[in-house]
């Protein structure tokens, strides 16, 4: 739908590139240095943009996993687990 709508507004060579951050510390070469390389990035850059990309995909995913584990092993406040004044509607900020 993007890219329709950047077509529609006069926007002619554009393309979508996936660029899968990684799985476990591994990156895939064809999945992520490709894509970027195919932007004119240089080697460096991607390199530095890999790292990036993981650190904020690793710091996010570790911000939900503490969620979870407050909203169900926090018993402190409430009888249903979810900790002092959260509930499944209002999580407990991860930070």
């Amino acid at each position: 739908m993007l890219i329709a709508n950047l077509n529609r507004q006069g926007y002619r060579e554009v393309k979508l590139h996936v660029i899968l951050v990684g799985a476990v510390g591994t990156i895939y070469k064809d999945h992520t240095d490709k894509p970027l390389a195919d932007l004119n990035l240089d080697y460096h850059k991607i390199k530095k943009l890999t790292h990036t990309l993981n650190e904020h995909s690793i710091r996010h995913a570790s911000a939900l996993i503490k969620t979870r584990y407050a909203l169900q092993y926090d018993t402190s406040n409430n009888s249903q687990g979810l900790g002092p004044g959260a509930t499944a509607h209002n999580p407990p900020d991860p930070h």
